[in-house]
């Protein structure tokens, strides 16, 4: 069984070789790697000279869903691989994706990040853990929202679905796209929990804000433009993150009303929301405190009140530049 190992590169000089690297010292050997470069204007393509890979250079920055599905166009493999250009995998990772393969039950497998690494910066550390205990909970067999920083699937599914949507220019929800379109068409993803790798990733607290408010805001115009918003509700492990978002919105009105309008009242209601949004991710926050030290928590715990906030700023211009735009995408 052949496997393609896609990489799609856009100013990824810095992880790159690393991710090369670990790729090429598994295990299995029957594989070939593809790095796509959308118009990179650094030394990617220098990196992934030294290697044995088919290089795919775009004359025109296109975004990583064109990439991937041109990646995909030029593989000889039955399996797809798709990682990302930061992701480190294991040496028995692609033995990992053979051995899974081998089922014909087995269409599509997400890889996870391990939750190991300490990060430099607390928002990277704070997102890290969100993904580990929102996207992949420990009691979830099948994933719901694609993430294609390491996604196998069989070529010849890939390719009747018509690969990843093109319009969608960014790296944002281009994966959960076409995650929507696999379990749609009554294919399953399944986590496959030992195939974890390390996100070679540092975002400092600017970047995150920039990062996150981005991503959301393209994944509200997504909900309202294919009306997947319904997939995303009935998920149940993001309940208890859509459900912040309003109280959220309720803490920001009663920390401002306060200030115009100060009486005791106000500061209760505002004391009770904070008690009632910090008890809603009880479990995130003990999570981390076993995991990454409870000396972590609080910071922690601002970055979630940061992130709600943030997805509450797409949520509103998201809706906004969605209705009173032309630009659906």
């Amino acid at each position: 069984m052949k496997i393609s190992v896609i990489i799609p590169v856009y100013n990824a000089s810095l992880t790159l070789k690393e991710c090369l690297d670990s790729v090429f010292e598994s295990n299995y050997k029957n594989f070939e790697v593809i790095v796509v470069s959308d118009f990179s204007s650094d030394n990617s393509i220098e990196i992934a000279k030294n290697y044995k890979c088919k290089i795919i250079e775009l004359d025109e920055n296109k975004g990583p869903a064109f990439a991937r599905n041109k990646g995909a166009e030029e593989s000889q493999g039955d399996i797809l691989l798709f990682l990302d250009s930061d992701v480190i995998i294991n040496k028995n990772s692609l033995d990992l994706v053979s051995e899974k393969f081998s089922s014909k039950d087995v269409n599509a497998i997400q890889g996870i990040y391990s939750h190991e690494p300490n990060y430099k910066y607390l928002a990277t550390q704070f997102y890290q853990s969100y993904l580990c205990y929102y996207v992949w909970p420990e009691d979830k067999k099948y994933a719901t929202t694609l993430v294609t920083a390491c996604f196998g699937i069989r070529k010849k599914i890939f390719m009747e679905l018509k690969g990843f949507d093109t319009k969608m220019k960014k790296a944002t929800c281009e994966d959960e796209q076409f995650g929507y379109v696999l379990i749609n068409k009554g294919y399953k993803i399944l986590i496959l929990r030992n195939l974890q790798v390390e996100h070679r990733v540092n975002y400092n607290t600017t970047k995150f804000i920039k990062r996150r408010f981005a991503q959301d805001f393209d994944r509200i115009k997504f909900y309202l433009r294919e009306k997947t918003y319904t997939n995303k509700i009935k998920q149940t492990n993001y309940s208890k993150v859509i459900f912040g978002i309003p109280i959220i919105g309720l803490i920001l009105l009663t920390f401002i009303a306060n200030i115009f309008f100060s009486n005791k009242m106000i500061v209760l209601i505002f004391l009770i929301l904070n008690i009632f949004y910090i008890l809603l991710h009880i479990g995130f926050l003990r999570f981390v405190s076993n995991t990454k030290g409870i000396k972590n928590v609080a910071g922690i715990l601002m970055m979630f009140y940061l992130d709600t906030f943030l997805m509450l700023m797409a949520v509103t211009f998201g809706s906004l530049n969605f209705f009173l735009s032309k630009e659906k995408y």
